[in-house]
């Protein structure tokens, strides 16, 4: 439950061994390229001290990969028009590529084996299921003609005039009537074609204003319906016509596919590991832009889990043996270098790195928020949102997303977990699908009814000790981040810091003081608001004279004075909404039993008993979409305002190794 530790990786390595390396890299699934490390490494002086050290061959020729790429682009659509023709899906899988020198020589070499025995065969089946969606096209355009009989063909033979079919949309439509008197033609409607906007027309002109003609149709967006070749005669014959032809192709069509099927699982895997060998190559052009040259080698910097470093060294030691690694920790290197970030938290906690990341992702030297966000996350929701049936409809509802849709996997873990809670707090009030004790006698409860007079003070106070107990949890984690960071200001004295922390803290000892919830003396707290504020207000001055760094204030005094005394009120507003701010836990459970407390009022004022379910079920619907999520979103707004604002910035890049997928 932490963040993976981190280590750059500089590669020198030979000009000639660049391509395969790079392809090593790829496969390994495991490299983050980072192009902004100067405060790491000066790559000039690497390229100059190994310069002598690693020299390519003098019978290297280098690569040009600008037209490798373009090659990769082409053949790639030549496999994907073949794998559609064969009915195949390509799938990006690096296994195929591992353990062999296949290359692209190899690929194209393959490539064009199978075009010549089957790419003739798959353009003509591609070619005839074009062609049947034409005719199936122009079928449901002519069969919306209402007169049946007219014949096209004597329409044609007339001498002196010539005719278009066509559609036009409703306002295009009204556009032609208004330009009627500038229209030398014959204007009649045809038919209206199905699930479209657009009725079909046809336009009758004399041929001696056949350009006139055109561009006022033109100019009205008219579709032209072109009559295919072999079609004759009136819509009906031409409807039996089509599906004559339909028929033909379709038997044409299974007929080549008959052939194709016969070394169809052969060409699958061979087509697949071109695809990936091509994929794999476009991989490589995309790094080969990020790479560092001198004359005779390159340098490229690279960012693996400290676990990972052997792998990724022993990988390439595999293809070459002209190549240098050096390596340094996140931790060696000034704090200006931003080391990516992977999240590494166990089977409990991971799905809430979901949450996180919708505000941000940690820096690398932050507390990793995951596994407190998870705690807390679960036990406002449940304390909020506690009922056994509804918490068992959000468990199921989870584990169906989790394992009927892979992309939202995480989402149903989540649902999960945020079900299981609210089951635990419904055994805690004795409530199911907002039943209770009067209803089910035999459900269990911890505290009895959440409504009861003697509870609802208990339930609120519970809210604010439990804000009192995260928000002090808040605020050590801020300490601890600024402190890593060496910012002694912020970490002592800021108002995230000590000094905000003791603010905070004697903030709440004041109201408890003032309450006599104990016997502690007023004026404890008092003394200890007066002093954090104080030192927030004088945090700059004071950190420069302990660090001993003059000048104490940097700009004007004044400024800084009116700045800070805007801040210290600022920190006195947030402390006062901070711990108050966790009320609301305690209000949603009274407001959870409260709002099933109405539906339950309604359906006791009918006897008719099927309205009593109904009533009740509608209530439980209510509760579980509208309420579920407002709680949620409460829960949200705890975490990333109350609680976030305290430790965590979210400015972190995530770890996002190079991969094959696409």
């Amino acid at each position: 439950m932490a963040i993976e530790k981190m280590v750059l990786l500089k590669i020198v390595g030979s000009l000639e061994e660049m391509h395969p390396i790079l392809k090593q890299l790829i496969l390994c699934e495991n490299v983050h390229l980072n192009t902004d490390i100067n405060n790491a490494y000066n790559n000039n002086y690497f390229i100059h001290q190994f310069e002598s050290d690693i020299i390519s061959s003098s019978m290297y020729s280098p690569i040009n990969y600008d037209n490798l790429q373009s090659e990769c682009i082409k053949y790639e659509q030549i496999v994907e028009d073949l794998c559609n023709g064969l009915g195949l899906e390509l799938k990006v899988d690096k296994k195929i590529l591992f353990g062999n020198k296949y290359c692209i020589e190899d690929a194209k070499w393959d490539l064009n084996i199978i075009q010549s025995e089957i790419g003739n065969k798959v353009k003509q089946i591609k070619n005839k299921k074009i062609q049947i969606e034409e005719l199936v096209k122009f079928r449901d355009n002519i069969d919306c003609i209402y007169d049946k009989s007219i014949d096209f063909d004597k329409i044609e033979d007339l001498n002196f005039f010539e005719y278009e079919i066509g559609a036009l949309s409703s306002e295009n439509k009204f556009r032609l009537k208004r330009n009627y008197e500038n229209l030398t033609a014959i204007v009649l409607k045809l038919g209206n074609i199905k699930a479209s906007v657009e009725d079909m027309y046809i336009i009758i002109y004399p041929k001696q204003f056949r350009d006139e003609t055109k561009n006022i149709l033109k100019s009205l967006n008219w579709n032209q319906l072109k009559i295919p070749e072999g079609l004759s005669g009136n819509s009906l014959q031409m409807v039996e016509q089509i599906d004559k032809k339909i028929q033909m192709l379709q038997n044409e069509i299974l007929e080549l596919s008959n052939i194709l099927e016969i070394d169809k699982e052969e060409n699958q895997y061979i087509l697949n590991k071109i695809f990936n060998t091509l994929i794999l190559e476009k991989k490589v052009t995309e790094l080969e832009k990020k790479v560092d040259y001198g004359h005779n080698l390159f340098v490229l910097n690279v960012w693996v889990k400290e676990t990972d470093k052997i792998s990724v060294e022993e990988s390439i030691g595999t293809v070459t043996n002209k190549f240098v690694i050096t390596e340094k920790k996140a931790k060696e290197m000034s704090k200006k270098v931003k080391p990516p970030t992977k999240l590494k938290n166990n089977w409990f906690t991971r799905p809430f790195e979901l949450i996180v990341k919708m505000y941000g992702m940690p820096s690398y030297h932050e507390i990793d928020p995951t596994p407190f966000l998870a705690i807390t996350f679960c036990l406002m929701f449940g304390i909020m949102f506690g009922d056994i049936g509804q918490g068992l409809v959000y468990f199921v509802a989870g584990f169906i997303i989790y394992n009927k849709f892979i992309k939202m996997k995480m989402a149903g873990s989540l649902l999960m977990r945020l079900g299981g809670s609210s089951i635990l707090f419904g055994f805690v009030y004795g409530s199911l699908f907002g039943l209770e004790q009067e209803e089910l006698p035999w459900l269990p409860s911890l505290i009895g009814k959440p409504l009861d007079p003697r509870n609802i003070p208990m339930i609120l106070l519970a809210g604010v000790v439990i804000g009192v107990v995260f928000l002090t949890i808040s605020f050590a984690f801020g300490i601890t981040n600024n402190l890593r960071k060496g910012d002694i200001e912020e970490g002592l004295f800021g108002k995230n810091g000590v000094s905000g922390y003791l603010f905070f803290i004697s903030l709440v000892l004041t109201c408890v003081s003032i309450t006599k919830v104990t016997n502690l003396p007023i004026s404890i707290p008092i003394i200890g608001l007066l002093l954090s504020l104080l030192f927030m207000i004088l945090k700059e001055p004071i950190t420069n004279m302990v660090l001993n760094k003059r000048p104490l204030i940097h700009g004007g005094v004044g400024s800084y004075f009116t700045e800070s005394i805007f801040e210290g009120v600022e920190t006195i507003l947030n402390a006062l909404s901070n711990a108050i701010s966790f009320i609301r836990i305690g209000a949603f459970a009274l407001n959870h039993a409260g709002l099933f407390l109405a539906f339950l009022v309604m359906s006791e004022m009918t006897t008719n008993v099927l309205l009593k379910i109904i009533i009740l079920f509608l209530g439980n619907v209510l509760i579980l979409t509208l309420e579920g999520l407002v709680v949620f979103i409460q829960g949200l707004r705890l975490q990333y305002y109350e609680m976030f604002s305290k430790y965590f910035n979210g400015d972190g890049i995530e770890y996002n190794p190079i991969k094959l997928s696409k």
